[in-house]
């Protein structure tokens, strides 16, 4: 299901600087007010971990709003090896009101369809989704160590 939100060319742009730059180690993304569009929110410096991405997750919490995001991930297999992938998130915490949290998600295909190159996806709406554990394990899933 399509929400018709557009997504502004900011976004892809940016994206594609994580994705081939590495020049953040993470975006987040929001709607404007009216929820008609998808804009870059926040892009944080290679020098972030994901403790701050959780403190932007948990600020949006508290705002009751919801965020997609896009974290360049590093991480080590069982065998030693360096990783590094795009993990996409969809942000809907429980708190969040209900009109948001169906235009996010309803509008979240869309917005990944411009973003080409999520190596994988963490759909999360409270803080144990989001914990690092979680996302490792989405993150080693599909790995063959």
């Amino acid at each position: 299901m399509s929400s018709g939100v557009a997504v502004q060319n900011q976004c892809v742009v940016e994206f594609n600087d994580i994705k081939l730059k590495h020049k953040y180690r993470y975006i987040i993304f929001s709607m404007t007010d009216d929820l008609r569009e998808i804009q870059v929110l926040k892009m944080a410096p290679t020098s972030c971990t994901y403790t701050d991405f959780l403190e932007d997750m948990t600020e949006a919490e508290t705002k009751k709003e919801c965020r997609y995001a896009v974290f360049d991930a590093d991480y080590v297999l069982k065998d030693g090896q360096q990783r590094s992938k795009l993990v996409f998130f969809l942000w809907s915490p429980e708190g969040a009101k209900i009109k948001q949290k169906m235009v996010y998600t309803s509008s979240k295909d869309n917005l990944k369809k411009k973003l080409v190159g999520i190596a994988k996806e963490v759909q999360a709406c409270d803080q144990d989704d989001l914990s690092w554990e979680s996302v490792k394990e989405v993150l080693l899933r599909s790995e063959v160590a």
